[in-house]
């Protein structure tokens, strides 16, 4: 169960960090000429050669798929595609959506049938008697309609093959439709005497819906769109797909009046241009002044485009690195818990060496959860969760718990530990974030560790009024310059060949660097190669985020608690593994330990039992969670100690494991001292 919930963060932590190879934008398959299905099921029409113009202009995928109309926009609201082309503006702000500008204005009209009548106008129907006008069954149309005829009857369609049917009958007066997608059916159908009316009705823009999610795909289309306007390959596939069925009525004898006026226009319009030749002249120029601007304009957003370009392949290149280094980070500790796991089922090896691979292994898993935490912490400080807590911080306290903590590890690699105190100017307190500044120095002090054979570290800091310095430095072997801005960088060392030679994950740099920048302090380091390196961070004092009680943070020292004994324990857990383990851990304290695999069960123990004097709770177990099996017990029981364990690597759980009404936390892997520790104080605390 333990090595699936590994696998399983692991699983999600890549997808959190894979990459999209491209954009998906979603076309209706029957809306022609905008786009459609043609004869051999491929996606063609207007939309379509647009897509693909932009395509051109970037050298990018836009993943242009088909499917129905109410279908695509689900697969937008889902976010399984990003875009919808042939979408009309709302008219109102979108809170969920991006719209593109304009790519074409779409419009209703009212179609005649020329074998029964030379015209059809607005005009013409609000005098018709009782006018029969063929639309499909929307009450916007027949609103429309009503409002210009309150008498109109309506005949009512779902397809445009039977709206041109209907024009075929002699008392239909017109239909009121679609004006592109209706000429385009009359061409298709042979029905050249279906004729427009010249008034175009209900205008609406029409362009690209886009999920708020995808900031950069609403860029690439506007400046992409703009690209394809200004150089002509709009005009191109306008021409190509909509000029044709964008027509007025021929009907010569209604237009007469009209050619006359046009004329008598044509010749003023000559006239004119003849005597200001001059200021047409002086026009001409500054046009060709503003293609210009336009020609640098676009060249200034091929430009950009290219550096996005570059941006997305160092990414890829260091999101690559990452899954390489992770692969590696995860692998390595896992051979050696398996390997010597495996070691330990022989009876060929003496008692020093089965001690021997059980520290291997303990050792393997330390890696391992190191490993993964930093991956936890990184992922929050990449998605924004990660937040800072300012309370009251005693400097002096953090650095002596780290120095015990790190002094065994030191003697161990014959390594000097020193501490360095230079001066402490303040009788103030020293506010910040506790948790992030032991982070800081911890992984500093663990970093000058692992690259120092023999020598020393020195842990020096001092605290005035405005801020806390400190500095780590070691006598390792050093950071050459070119590499010394890089090494703070994800999943980077200082030497290519470091990473055989020693392990880590190359991510504790970064969080330093991140939490100092979430501190508002700075980090920078100096070294030398082959002589050492010294880290230096400065944290200021947040006086005016000041909470009068001091921050908690875990202690790091090594003490071993009290333990009680002769106590009645309840351990609800659902994993068989993680029972065996806790069992062991609590069977020397304990007179006798009562197993529930669900909450509902931990429910029934607890009524059962109310001398119970410890519940360890777990989290996540089938039935009822651990959680509400918590609140449950609280109604009937108020005074039962219960610790809550999860594996669950989020901040605010804890706050809600003690809302529901838990007395204490404690996380997964469980650690024996820690845990004994807990409960320790709980039973204290309780009698």
């Amino acid at each position: 169960m333990e090595g699936r919930k590994l696998l399983l963060l692991f699983i999600l932590f890549i997808s959190f960090y894979s990459s999209q190879a491209q954009y998906e934008v979603m076309v209706s398959t029957n809306y022609p000429p905008y786009n459609y299905l043609d004869e051999n099921d491929k996606l063609v029409g207007f939309n379509i050669d647009i897509l693909n113009a932009i395509n051109n202009v970037y050298h990018a995928e836009i993943k242009v798929t088909g499917s129905k109309w109410q279908e695509a926009n689900t697969y937008l609201q889902e976010g399984k595609i990003q875009a919808i082309a042939g979408a009309h503006y709302p008219g109102t702000p979108d809170s969920e959506y991006d719209y593109t500008r304009s790519v074409i204005q779409t419009s209703h009209c009212f179609l005649y049938n020329r074998k029964f009548r030379n015209k059809i106008s607005v005009d013409e129907i609000r005098t018709i008697k009782n006018p029969l006008i063929v639309l499909w069954e929307n009450d916007v149309l027949t609103h429309y309609v009503e409002s210009i005829n309150p008498n109109t009857r309506f005949v009512f369609v779902d397809n445009y093959q039977s709206l041109l049917e209907e024009l075929e009958k002699k008392d239909v007066t017109c239909a009121f439709s679609q004006k592109i997608a209706s000429m385009y059916y009359a061409g298709i159908l042979d029905k050249p005497y279906i004729n427009p009316g010249n008034e175009d009705i209900l205008e609406r823009s029409m362009g690209f819906k886009i999920s708020k999610s995808a900031p950069q795909l609403t860029e690439m289309l506007n400046n992409g769109l703009e690209i394809i306007m200004s150089n002509g390959e709009y005009q191109r596939i306008y021409s190509k797909w909509i000029k044709d069925y964008n027509t007025q009525s021929n009907n010569w004898q209604h237009f007469t009046k009209y050619f006359i006026l046009a004329g008598v226009i044509v010749l003023l319009v000559i006239l004119i241009l003849l005597a200001f030749n001059s200021i047409l002249k002086i026009r001409v120029r500054n046009r060709t002044k503003d293609l210009h601007l336009q020609l640098k304009l676009n060249t200034q957003i091929t430009e950009e485009l290219e550096k996005q370009k570059i941006k997305a392949e160092e990414s890829d290149k260091m999101k690559s690195a990452f899954l390489a280094n992770m692969s590696h980070e995860i692998r390595t500790p896992m051979n050696g818990i398996m390997g010597f796991t495996e070691l330990l089922k022989s009876h060929n090896y003496s008692q020093s060496e089965h001690k021997n691979f059980i520290e291997i292994i303990q050792q393997s898993g330390e890696r391992m959860l190191t490993t993964i935490n930093n991956i936890i912490e990184i992922s929050k400080i990449e998605s924004g969760v990660e937040s800072v807590q300012i309370c009251e911080t005693n400097i002096e306290k953090i650095v002596h718990e780290l120095f015990l903590f790190f002094a065994r590890e030191a003697k161990e690699k014959g390594v000097d530990l020193i501490i360095e105190q230079k001066e402490i100017n303040t009788n103030q307190p020293f506010f910040s974030d506790a948790y992030k500044v032991n982070s800081i120095l911890t992984n500093l002090i663990k970093n000058a560790l692992k690259f120092t054979h023999n020598g020393y570290v020195k842990i020096g800091y001092t605290v005035s009024d405005t801020n806390a310095s400190f500095y780590i430095s070691d006598s390792g072997i050093g950071i050459e310059n070119e590499k010394q801005d890089a090494i703070f960088n994800y999943f980077i060392q200082a030497d290519s060949s470091i990473s055989s030679r020693f392990e880590g994950s190359g991510l504790g740099l970064s969080i330093c660097k991140e939490y100092t920048k979430m501190l508002d302090g700075e980090i920078r380091v100096e070294s030398e190669t082959d002589k050492g390196s010294t880290f230096y961070v400065d944290i200021p004092n947040n006086l005016g985020s000041a909470v009068p009680t001091p921050c908690e943070i875990p202690s790091q020292t090594q003490t071993k608690p009290k333990i009680p004994t002769g106590l009645k324990v309840i351990v609800a857990e659902d994993d068989k593994i993680s029972f065996f383990f806790l069992n062991y851990i609590l069977e020397g304290i304990s007179a006798k330990i009562l197993h529930a695999t669900n909450g509902m069960k931990a429910i029934e123990l607890v009524k059962e039992n109310p001398d119970t004097d410890i519940v360890l709770m777990d989290s996540k177990m089938p039935v009822l969670n651990g959680i509400d099996a918590v609140k449950e017990i609280r109604k009937f029981n108020p005074d039962v100690y219960i610790i809550a364990q999860t594996a669950y690597a989020i901040d605010d759980y804890k706050s809600k494991t003690l809302e529901a009404g838990c007395n204490n936390y404690i996380e997964k892997p469980v650690n024996k001292d820690k845990l004994l520790e807990i409960i320790s104080e709980g039973i204290t605390k309780t009698n």
